[in-house]
């Protein structure tokens, strides 16, 4: 056999051994109510199970009653503070707020007006409203609906780990604070904890 065949025999076997060393990626599409936890970490799952239950502990609570019977059957008007990642890993705790935000809204039961992130960005319209629109479409300054409660919380977390056993415990806790006597009038909290067990050896 010649170099020539050599050759092209030695491109061929290279070109099918870096075709047989490529990693695929195989992507499907699923329900987003499914449960997948594939790590052990926080995931969308924790974040639906916690804020489900803060949220109807703090709907269930007498708060809202008792707002009401004292301002004409008025809604309260809430506004998200501080959601703090206290945890030992990266948690995106705006989710949590805004899960909560939509879901106090959709139950008719309380108002809700913007907060810090958006309302900066709200003023500046308004206020270049008085310049630029018209004087009939233009919105007045100073007419803002002030808030009666204030929405914050925390994530913290704990792990407790052994002999390729960790479980690891996420406490999502939640408060609302009166925001004129600085009464805390509802304070909820709800506990994930996972048990994660890590094989010694890897296939």
């Amino acid at each position: 056999m010649n170099k020539k065949y050599w050759s092209i025999l030695l491109i061929l076997i290279c070109s099918v051994l870096l075709v047989s060393c490529q990693s695929t990626v195989s992507v499907s599409r699923i329900s987003a109510d499914t449960d997948i936890d594939l790590s052990g970490n926080w995931n969308d799952t924790d974040i639906r199970l916690v804020s489900e239950a803060l949220v109807d502990s703090s709907l269930s609570s007498p708060w809202i009653n008792q707002f009401r019977m004292a301002n004409m059957g008025q809604n309260p008007v809430v506004i998200v503070g501080t959601f703090l990642n206290r945890s030992s890993e990266h948690i995106d705790t705006a989710i949590i707020a805004k899960r909560y935000e939509m879901a106090l809204i959709n139950s008719g039961k309380v108002d809700m007006v913007a907060d810090q992130n958006f309302r900066a960005s709200v003023r500046d319209e308004r206020e270049e409203q008085q310049y630029f629109a018209s004087e009939e479409t233009a919105k007045a300054l100073g007419k803002e609906i002030g808030a009666d409660y204030l929405l914050q919380g925390s994530v913290r977390t704990n792990l407790d780990q052994s002999a390729g056993k960790m479980v690891r415990t996420y406490y999502v806790s939640a408060e609302l604070i009166d925001i004129e006597t600085n009464k805390k009038v509802w304070v909820g909290e709800e506990t994930i904890k996972k048990l994660i067990q890590q094989s010694k050896y890897k296939l």
